[in-house]
């Protein structure tokens, strides 16, 4: 992959690469401006674009306009998406980024002719720069516009509006052969930043990400914030997603990646035959600082607008997914990294979602939303007479109902801090990136929908066996007066309370497990609770209220409802090594 430096590119033009402020190490936050357009794409052997040209002109117009209304120091737009008419108009009525900010513009399709033309009309009060190729009439440019002020290099008071426009250097693959035969190919990528006193960004237009090699992500890993914008039917295919884990393997904790693809369900159209993709946009923030904000009320703020919170187990790295829906998002983020910055205030917490825009079919516009669907709604009625009780506790704390649950069904794993985010087991992604989130569930992967159909169902059991007297030992008779689901960080392994608000453990392992696990389960569940109490007392009383179900022949079972209401004594040694389990 040939990467060329801004400077090297803008020196012969007698200008100076811009100081970027997201480029900037310090402990100031930038604003970044996403949009993850609707998904209404027409493609043939002239280029790609999109499908409903008026609407798509309107919605991109308010985007640039709200990019430097919010004083945005970077906007980005995916692939193919941005129509030229939209950027042509607002930078003829002098609507470009200030000083120090940046837009990286994925616009539509356009011949390398056209885009000689463009350069002459927008001459000389805007200077147009691309790499020089062989005029192709017959096939189309895949274009990133990076729209941004650039300083005179005898006078840096004097600036001009640059348009660098990289090309996308690699073909997807599809079965038509659609851009391998149409598309031509740039050769470069741009890289702006890398000296000592600043950040790295570098982008990558979708299955460019093909071509990057180990050697690529050795030179651009360090302190870099790496954009892949996309027009992607499967975002996590194995060969898109090697290049994060390439950027990812190395030491050290200053690398970001931006993945920005179209909203959910693109349809594509063809000689005016429609084909549905019925696709995740999967758009994602991936990053892993130090100190990363955790928090719960910071995860459920962002989860709230329509930022979700996931951690890539294989690549020890948080992952923040946007809604799947159409969207414009302002995000508050802190820099890639903090370079002599005291220790005190260099606090890299991730990126914050202060504001999300959704576009209004009636009135033409996009509108500030205060609340996204996540998806939620439309399943928790399978959790049937708990729904209530889970959709309560949801919409206090998104993670909150996720520990219940996983509470609920005995998945807690072999450590006791099994509630945290990073091994809650809703939150961990595996190598393919399906996401398991029960309260944000827009995964359409049939393992994603089983994993959280099945957890909200063996909670719809458990609570069917909480309110049968018959069935409730004499350590929870206190549940016959009524009782809740509850999670809190001091009582960490408990999930419900009665009405007295005396807390217990109630688990309901249904029918496909073994008797060893639901001895280990138990046995486990019971050692987490000894260990989170510093009283005798309190340790014997929250294991007597641990009370773990199954079935067996068709009938419910309480797993030996004797052995933990039988203590005689307190003890303050556990009852096994769990860690020889793990």
């Amino acid at each position: 992959m040939n990467i060329k430096t801004v400077n090297e590119i803008l020196s012969p033009y007698g200008l100076l690469e811009p100081r970027l402020n997201a480029l900037v190490p310090d402990e100031r936050n930038y604003k970044a401006l996403l949009i993850q357009p609707e998904g209404n794409v027409e493609g043939s052997t002239e280029g790609v674009w999109n499908r409903d040209r008026e609407l798509a002109r309107r919605q991109f117009k308010d985007f640039l306009n709200d990019a430097i209304s919010t004083g945005a120091d970077l906007a980005i737009s995916p692939e193919y998406s941005l129509p030229w008419d939209s950027l042509t108009t607002a930078i003829k009525e002098g609507g470009c980024p200030a000083s120090g900010k940046l837009w990286a513009l994925g616009c539509e399709s356009i011949k390398y002719s056209a885009l000689e033309r463009l350069r002459t009309d927008f001459a000389p009060n805007v200077t147009v720069i691309f790499e020089t190729l062989e005029p192709e009439s017959e096939r189309f440019l895949d274009p990133l516009v990076y729209v941004f002020k650039a300083p005179s290099s005898t006078d840096e008071a004097k600036e001009s509006t640059i348009l660098l426009v990289q090309f996308k250097t690699h073909p997807m693959g599809d079965d038509d052969h659609f851009e391998i035969s149409g598309l031509q190919r740039g050769t470069t990528i741009y890289q702006f930043g890398g000296t000592q006193d600043t950040l790295k960004l570098v982008s990558l237009i979708c299955s460019d990400a093909f071509a990057f090699m180990d050697a690529d992500a050795k030179a651009v890993y360090d302190r870099a914030l790496i954009l892949h914008i996309q027009l992607n039917r499967q975002p996590r295919h194995e060969q898109y997603r090697q290049y994060r884990v390439k950027l990812l393997q190395f030491k050290g904790h200053e690398t970001e990646l931006i993945c920005l693809n179209w909203a959910r369900n693109v349809t594509e159209w063809c000689d005016n035959k429609a084909t549905p993709w019925k696709n995740a946009s999967a758009s994602a923030w991936y990053l892993r600082p130090e100190n990363f904000d955790d928090r719960d009320a910071t995860l459920a703020a962002n989860h709230k607008r329509g930022l979700y919170y996931t951690w890539l187990d294989p690549q020890r790295a948080h992952t923040m997914f946007f809604n799947f829906t159409p969207a414009i998002y302002l995000i508050e983020a802190t820099k890639v990294a903090h370079i002599g910055v005291t220790a005190t205030v260099s606090r890299r917490r991730g990126p914050q979602l202060r504001r999300v825009s959704v576009w209004d079919d009636s009135a033409l516009k996009w509108y500030e939303q205060s609340v996204a669907d996540d998806g939620f709604s439309a399943i928790v009625s399978e959790s049937g007479g708990a729904s209530s009780e889970i959709k309560r506790l949801a919409d206090s704390n998104p993670l909150w109902a996720e520990r219940v649950l996983a509470l609920c069904a005995g998945k807690m794993g072999y450590r006791d801090d099994w509630y945290r985010v990073q091994r809650l087991d809703s939150c961990v992604l595996d190598s393919t990136e399906v996401i398991y989130r029960i309260t944000f569930s827009q995964d359409t992967k049939q393992i994603a929908r089983d994993f959280r159909i099945g957890r909200l169902k063996r909670c719809s059991q458990l609570w069917e066996i909480l309110r049968t007297e018959r069935l409730l030992p004499p350590a929870l008779a206190d549940f016959r007066q009524g009782f809740r689901f509850e999670w809190s960080l001091t009582s960490p392994h408990q999930n419900a309370a009665s009405v007295t608000d005396k807390r217990a453990t109630v688990i309901y392992l249904g029918e496909e497990t073994s008797a060893d696990e639901i001895e280990r389960v138990t046995k486990t569940t019971a050692e987490f609770l000894h260990r989170s109490f510093t009283s005798p007392d309190d340790s014997l009383t929250a294991r007597q209220r641990l009370a773990v179900w199954f079935r067996d022949h068709n009938e419910i079972a309480l797993y030996d409802p004797n052995r933990l209401a039988q203590y005689d004594e307190a003890r303050n040694t556990s009852e096994f090594d769990i860690a020889r389990e793990a």
